[in-house]
């Protein structure tokens, strides 16, 4: 089968992140890639051809301006491309999309007349319009395949939204992104709410909420310092924002006396004012900051449970899947979380749920898990641990996305 994944990897070995004059996004993004397309490999007889974009921030804040063409590999027999561009606003999305649509091109050709599946991990707009200017080019010799786990425009988080003239023009284009997703030809979607926010309730649909493989980094012994009076540690890492309800933690961790306990908090976001107001008058509040994603794993092994506060209560819980709750599964730590309508239904028998979103009920939990014995929470860790590494590897989960290129491929 021939297949095209074009993605917005980071590879490691440029330091990207260490190199940007800013907060880098994309990272999640870059890790849930490399997950998917290791499953991907490990269902099809050959490596999935990458064509990636090394997605920064704009020049000055990211010191390229100039990304070349280049050649790599992904795996022993791939053959992959990253994709060049000029590091300048505007003109950047314009070199993506043309020699992304360049190198799309040689690759169809070089094909003598087969079939192939052109799959855009992420909607990004450059990625999109390269592959549907293929498809208009190549017609049914191109199968295209949208893979997102976002929502653009009111269905995403509504919060980020500003009344100014930057906002209109992200209206504009989150406007041409939900009208191109409808030219794809099949899609693959985090949950199942997701087809029906884009409008294609009549195409092809596959489900794959996430995957999960092993961080290339184990635990260090440093874990050992983080914890070391023994206390009832529990940990959150991610993103600080109000409408991911991290001061319902806080409001939470208020309502338990016990003095053993501590919250250790990581990350940044528009709640950080006030969680840092909180800790200065309870010393049990930690807050940590950004951290390493050594350092979080460190201090999943230091904890003893693992946490999301993120409620039911906005419209975009339904139209994405928080990675968070894999990885804290397999951490092999007792994890705490409300039930979503993200969420499929396999994992009411491994996440300890509140009985209700209150801060209250949520207080309750964590004081009832982190009152176990030891053995009792390392019986939930493992539990978790086990579902995760066996049930949601990535072999697993793209097997899924395989059969459905395939189907699309005898039509």
């Amino acid at each position: 089968m021939n297949i095209a994944y074009c993605s917005l990897l980071l590879p490691e070995e440029k330091k990207i992140a260490e190199r940007s004059k800013g907060h880098l996004t994309g990272v999640s993004l870059h890790k849930f890639s490399r997950c998917c397309i290791k499953g991907l490999d490990e269902n099809l007889d050959s490596p999935v051809k990458v064509f990636n974009i090394i997605n920064t921030l704009n020049y000055p804040k990211f010191p390229e301006l100039v990304f070349p063409n280049e050649n790599w590999s992904h795996a022993e027999g791939a053959n992959d491309r990253h994709i060049g561009y000029i590091n300048i606003f505007g003109i950047k999305y314009i070199t993506q999309e043309n020699n992304l649509y360049a190198a799309l091109c040689k690759w169809i050709d070089s094909l003598n007349g087969e079939r192939c599946v052109i799959c855009v991990h992420h909607i990004y707009y450059p990625m999109m319009r390269a592959a549907l200017h293929a498809k208009k080019k190549y017609g049914d010799r191109v199968v295209t395949c949208l893979f997102t786990g976002d929502m653009p425009g009111l269905l995403g988080l509504k919060a980020q939204y500003k009344d100014n003239l930057k906002q209109k023009m992200i209206d504009r284009m989150n406007d041409k992104i939900l009208r191109m997703a409808k030219e794809f030809d099949c899609f693959i979607f985090q949950t199942k709410y997701m087809a029906e926010g884009f409008g294609v309730e009549d195409k092809p649909v596959y489900v794959m909420e996430c995957a999960y493989t092993e961080p290339a980094y184990s635990v260090s012994d440093k874990w050992k310092t983080y914890n070391p009076d023994h206390k009832k540690a529990v940990f959150y890492a991610g993103s600080l924002r109000r409408e991911y309800d991290i001061l319902h933690l806080i409001r939470a961790a208020g309502l338990i006396k016990d003095k053993d306990f501590e919250f250790w908090v990581a990350g940044g976001g528009n709640a950080v004012e006030e969680i840092k107001a909180t800790a200065a008058k309870d010393n049990r509040i930690k807050y940590l900051g950004f951290i390493t994603p050594q350092e979080v794993l460190d201090r999943q092994e230091a904890a003893t449970v693992l946490v999301s506060p993120r409620t039911s209560a906005h419209d975009f819980v339904k139209y994405s899947f928080p990675s968070k709750t894999m990885e804290c599964l397999a951490s092999g730590k007792p994890y705490i979380a409300h039930k979503l309508p993200c969420e499929p239904e396999e994992y009411r028998n491994y996440i300890q749920y509140p009985d209700d979103e209150s801060d209250e009920a949520l207080a309750r939990k964590i004081e009832e898990v982190c009152n176990l014995s030891e053995a009792e929470r390392k019986e939930l860790g493992d539990r978790g641990k086990k579902f995760i590494e066996e049930e949601k590897n990535p072999k697993v989960m793209c097997r899924g996305i395989v059969e459905l290129w395939e189907s699309m491929l005898e039509k």
